[in-house]
């Protein structure tokens, strides 16, 4: 019985192609290519399931115009997804690998904002969410709420599984997540430093010393754990205001994209394991720097 709900809002095809070398304005040639399902949730349920078979499922949006594609991908990788379908298609990203110089470029393709009522769709979703959360421990909701659904969608998820006794790791930010604190407090906040700081009206950026401070601050008001991120620098986190810092871990970079989702994964496949931050930051950190040795987004083998 899977143990974490992950709910992801903007479920993508992500297609992978890697170059020997890569230069803007001239014809690039790729070596190969790989395609899979992927979002930032459906990125770190990968690595959950990696972590411990069968641990994590999913609920997400899927455009019916190429669910099919979407669905096939995710089961090759041992996926159990619950798709509700949208009119339109899944958006489709591409990430583009220099292999000589280790650089990652992400091209993000959004589809157009749907004008459908999707006022029966949403309650799908939630009637989803609700019926995964009877049989959790946790829910993980993670990336940006696409325009056609309602503004208070996120909160309301996050607020659904908050009274119903799970613990609630949120991996996003801004108006959505300050929606959310109005409604609850997620017990995990992950996002990165300027994530942090736009959402709780500092500037960007901080120095360290600073950054550490507010966010002691924030997580003690809040009485909470917010854990930020700050790529190839340190994470910094705090739990109801002690602080904690974790090194990330030097590694040759073959694809960057979803490392901050397969931290996501760790930290709270550890934290639901022993409750323990320190370990829990190394875990996250660990997942992260073997997603980073690794062609597919969200993948630890």
């Amino acid at each position: 019985m899977a143990k974490v709900t992950a709910v992801c809002l903007s479920s993508t095809l992500q297609k992978t192609i890697t170059f020997k070398r890569f230069t803007q304005e001239q014809v690039n040639r790729s070596e190969t290519y790989e395609i899979h399902a992927s979002g930032k949730a459906v990125n770190s349920a990968r690595v959950l399931n990696q972590l411990e078979k069968g641990f994590c499922e999913v609920v997400c949006p899927l455009g019916e115009r190429n669910a099919a594609r979407f669905m096939e991908l995710a089961e090759r990788d041992g996926l159990v997804i619950h798709g509700i379908m949208i009119p339109g298609f899944t958006r489709e990203c591409w990430t583009l690998l220099d292999r000589e110089r280790h650089g990652t470029t992400e091209l993000v393709v959004s589809e157009p904002v749907l004008k459908d009522d999707v006022s029966l769709q949403t309650e799908n979703l939630l009637a989803a969410v609700a019926g995964c959360l009877e049989h959790c421990e946790a829910l993980l909701l993670a990336g940006s709420r696409p325009g056609i659904w309602p503004e208070d969608l996120s909160a309301e998820i996050c607020k659904m599984a908050y009274d119903a006794g799970k613990l609630v790791m949120a991996d996003f930010w801004g108006p959505d997540l300050q929606r959310t604190l109005k409604l609850c407090t997620p017990q995990i906040i992950k996002i990165n430093e300027e994530e942090f700081c736009g959402t709780f009206g500092y500037s960007f950026p901080q120095n360290e010393e600073m950054l550490q401070q507010l966010i002691s601050e924030e997580s003690r008001k809040l009485s909470d754990i917010i854990v930020v991120t700050r790529g190839k620098h340190s994470t910094f986190a705090a739990e109801k205001g002690t602080i904690y810092t974790e090194p990330v871990h030097e590694v040759t970079v073959v694809n960057s994209t979803a490392c901050g989702d397969s931290f996501s994964a760790g930290f709270l496949y550890e934290y639901l394991k022993t409750g323990r931050m320190q370990e829990s930051l190394f875990k996250g950190t660990w997942c992260a720097a073997r997603n980073a040795e690794r062609v597919c987004p969200g993948s630890i083998i």
